[in-house]
């Protein structure tokens, strides 16, 4: 779905939102940016390590279909159901980043929808 609108500047600015299900898009892009929904795992009998792997391929996938790919990433809010994953996480997170490519991240411990889930990842990247 596109929207369009006129900016305080009179330009015309767009907004483009993608995988939209009535009550949340996957993605948003705008004003030269790409935001993602908090994205978790199918894998719901995996373990941290599973997750993580399960979300990144997701992110990748997303950012892809952008033509862009996690070089581009400002910004990843992550929530861990429990952070005694925390170790685990990172070693995921760490396979998964490339160097001198990180983007700047914040992990917090917090309940997510189902009790399944060990991970939720959103992102912000430049298009």
């Amino acid at each position: 779905m596109r929207v369009k609108f006129n900016g305080n500047e009179g330009s015309q600015m767009d907004i483009k939102r993608h995988g939209g299900n009535g009550r949340r898009s996957q993605c948003v892009e705008y004003g030269g940016l790409l935001y993602t929904s908090g994205i978790t795992s199918t894998d719901l009998e995996g373990d941290i390590t599973a997750q993580c792997q399960d979300v990144f391929r997701v992110i990748d996938q997303m950012l892809a279909r952008r033509g862009i790919d996690k070089n581009r990433i400002l910004t990843a809010t992550i929530t861990l159901a429990d952070m005694k994953d925390y170790g685990d996480f990172n070693a995921a997170w760490d396979a998964w980043v490339i160097d001198a490519y990180e983007p700047a991240r914040s992990v917090t411990e917090g309940a997510l929808a189902i009790p399944e889930f060990k991970v939720k990842v959103a992102v912000v990247a430049a298009l």
